[in-house]
Formats: C-alpha cells, structure tokens, sequence
C-alpha cells in the first residue's frame, strides 16, 4: 500500500480555518461581554438615581396636603385686627405666630422652600395666573398680588404660587 500523499499546504489551512474560526467566535462572544456590561453598570447607575429620586420626592403628596394648614395659619393672622389690644386677641394671634413659624420650621426641615413671586416677572413654571390687573404702576406681566403660596420641594415646584399679574394697557 502506498501512503497518500499530503500537500503541507492544504493541511495548515484547513488546520487555520477553523482556529480562525474560533478567534471569530471568540472576539465576538468578548463584544457582546463587553455591551452587557456597560448596560449592567448603565442600569445599576439609573435604578441608584431612580431610588434617590423616589426617595427625596415620596413626601410630596404628605406635603402638598399639610400646605392646606399653613395657609389657614396665614389667612387666620391675616383676619386679625393688626391695631386691636385686647388682651385675649393679642394671645391668640401670638399663639396662631408661634404655630405657623413652627410649620415653616417643619417645613425648612422636609426641604420645601417658599416661591417668592411679588415682584417677580410672571414665569409658568412657578406661577399660576388667577386674575390680571390692568395697570401703568408695574412692568407687564408682573406678579402684583401673592393670592396663595407656592412651595418647592427640592428642586421641583410641588404646589404653583397663585398670583395676580400686571396688564399694561395696549397703548
């Protein structure tokens, strides 16, 4: 019998195609490890982010709902005589003072700031339209009148200040 003959040529490169085979295979499966675990720590960093703004924000329907009291607060201080001395008045608008200061301590504590509007150019993000004043006395568009209080939580408007603007007449 006679051996066949093997051309080393053709053997090495059937050998070689199937290692470059692999190395394709390979390069490819190490891409894909690659993307997965970018996305892994993409997603890892947005679910942190998502916590932490469920977290500073979770109050916000608690405090909407307490924002009732202090307004209440203010519009009692505000039916008060300023001028009367009675002595039982004097003690009750004290007492109704020290409440509402101590609100808006609890309130400075949840990270919920007032909006300070009068005065202010008139900007949607803060600031809810009631009535418009026509008027030469202010700019155009000028929060003349705070008609209830606006608050922030954080960094977002939890409840629009309610006010009345500046309409200067058209000329």
């Amino acid at each position: 019998m006679t051996e066949p003959v093997v051309n080393p040529e053709a053997q090495t490169a059937t050998e070689a195609a199937p290692a470059e085979d692999w190395q394709k295979k390979h390069d490819e499966v190490k891409e894909k490890m690659l993307y997965l675990a970018a996305d892994f720590e993409n997603f890892k960093k947005r679910a942190l982010k998502e916590k932490e703004e469920l977290l500073k924000f979770s109050q916000a329907g608690l405090l909407k709902e307490v924002l009732v009291i202090a307004d209440n607060l203010e519009r009692a201080l505000a039916a008060l005589p300023a001028d009367d001395t009675d002595k039982g008045l004097l003690s009750l608008k004290q007492g109704v003072e020290l409440t509402l200061k101590q609100f808006h301590s609890f309130l400075e504590k949840n990270q919920v700031t007032r909006i300070q509007a009068k005065g202010q150019k008139f900007d949607p993000r803060f600031h809810e339209v009631m009535f418009q004043e026509e008027t030469q006395d202010h700019p155009d568009e000028t929060v003349i009148e705070e008609l209830q209080a606006g608050y922030m939580l954080n960094d977002r408007v939890l409840r629009p200040t309610l006010v009345k603007i500046a309409k200067n007449p058209a000329s």
